[in-house]
């Protein structure tokens, strides 16, 4: 592709607003003709008509030329692509189909349900865009909330307010646990507890020590210029506001007192004067917080579906901050085999810890296990696993822990072992692996611990 077209794919974005406005005025108006609410001439509507289509066009061509760039692929880019597609070729038939009207009547139903059709298919495709650019829960990310009929956004009466609960969290939430939990844990710290807040991290700084702001490291690094290369967050997230490290300052000064409630912190006038300042912005935190409770409430049910139709369990995994899942076989075994990870692939993200023991997989199945991102914790020992599927494990970021005893793993496949990013704990228990490798393995990679016993099943 030469490198002018992939340029021009860069306006994608831009063109695909024409024929979005286009086609659904095309509608609005052939709705208003039919209500007697307005009247336009034909010339007019032809144009807006010939308008839709050329700019459909226009935008399936310039987005061939953005998918040809590599940036965007998959399922969804693949779906999106079709859409498009056949929506041009739908604006086609549906622009012939107006011209056959105006000669005969008769053509009108076929013209008409050509433009519902073309407006149902921008919709499909559109939606699809924007998950691309925005995530696939763009459109529908407050759609639970509306459906839970949830008061989302309300806020406490002020005298029931906790400074750290009510105030403290949630600024931590939106500002930093996001590096900062059990699953990332960012410089060996985590802050999703009042209790972690007076942790080290990798550092050997208290995060928090009360009474002293300028010796806690967390005021410290929120406090440093942007553009130091300490500052936290880091570049690309939100940093705190001045009343919000303000807050955190004065909170610390206090004691940081868990307990304590925002009517006896105010009783200091500077204090008083922060917190004024920042309760109008706990709306959005709150509602950000019950969000993720309605979200994590859907996801439950559907997973608790999902466990009783593959006789499998599925938990909240409690070695995580509640926002991950855990898999793992019942006892005796239902069948597992490869089929069953597309019923989980919609969330693979979800899950941090997967025992499938004794189950039916092989290496095929490792494809769809790396694709669970956020696993941290891997149990796959007495399955049909050779090893030949572990070079996929290595696009899992965060895989620490990985049991594969009683497979018959061998030497040239053990080494792959060294590839994966971050594993810290091996079990290589009853495999093919000589001690030989074994102990040239512990010694390209100390930090790996090899364990030459059964291990857990999870």
């Amino acid at each position: 592709m030469p490198v002018l077209f992939l340029w021009l794919g860069r306006f994608h974005p831009l063109i695909v607003h024409f024929p979005i406005v286009l086609i659904l005025l095309a509608l609005l108006l052939e709705a208003g003709k039919y209500f007697k609410l307005m009247m336009i001439g034909d010339i007019m509507f032809k144009l807006i008509l010939i308008g839709a289509v050329l700019s459909t066009l226009a935008s399936i061509g310039i987005g061939f030329f953005l998918f040809a760039s590599g940036d965007y692929a998959g399922n969804l880019m693949d779906w999106h692509l079709q859409a498009g597609s056949f929506l041009g070729t739908m604006m086609l038939m549906t622009l012939a189909f107006y011209f056959l009207h105006l000669r005969n009547k008769r053509y009108f139903p076929f013209y008409i349900t050509g433009l519902l059709l073309c407006n149902g298919l921008m919709v499909v495709t559109a939606h699809q865009g924007g998950m691309m650019t925005h995530g696939k829960e763009y459109l529908s990310e407050y759609l639970p909330a509306i459906l839970d009929r949830s008061e989302v956004g309300q806020i406490k009466p002020e005298n029931e307010m906790l400074v750290y609960a009510d105030m403290i969290a949630p600024i931590l939430e939106a500002k930093c646990v996001s590096c900062h939990n059990t699953q990332r844990k960012k410089g060996g710290l985590t802050l999703k507890s009042y209790s972690d807040l007076f942790t080290r991290g990798e550092s050997n700084h208290l995060s928090i020590i009360a009474s002293k702001p300028d010796s806690s490291e967390s005021f410290l690094r929120v406090n440093l210029p942007l553009t130091h290369k300490d500052h936290m967050p880091p570049e690309g997230k939100s940093p705190m506001t001045t009343d919000e490290i303000n807050l955190l300052k004065h909170w610390i000064g206090a004691g940081a007192q868990e307990e304590i409630r925002i009517t006896q912190a105010s009783e200091d006038t500077a204090m008083r004067s922060v917190i004024q300042k920042l309760l109008p912005e706990l709306v959005k935190y709150q509602r950000r917080a019950e969000m993720a409770r309605i979200k994590a409430k859907s996801l439950d049910a559907a997973l608790d579906d999902l466990a009783q139709r593959l006789k499998v369990n599925i938990e909240r995994d409690s070695l995580n901050d509640g926002h991950f899942y855990s898999l793992s076989m019942k006892f005796p075994p239902a069948p597992f085999t490869n089929d069953q990870f597309r019923e989980l692939s919609p969330y693979f993200e979800s899950f941090s810890r997967l025992s499938l023991v004794a189950s039916g997989i092989d290496d095929d199945g490792l494809y769809y296990i790396s694709q669970m991102t956020n696993l941290r914790e891997l149990y796959i020992q007495k399955t049909n696993v050779t090893g030949s599927g572990l070079i996929y494990l290595q696009r899992l970021p965060q895989l620490e822990i990985l049991n594969l005893s009683f497979t018959p793993l061998d030497d040239k496949i053990a080494l792959d072992l060294l590839k994966l990013p971050v594993l810290k704990e091996v079990y290589l228990y009853r495999t093919q692996t000589t001690r030989q490798v074994i102990e040239a393995m512990r010694k390209n990679k100390p930090q790996l611990k090899i364990r030459l016993e059964e291990g857990p099943f999870f």
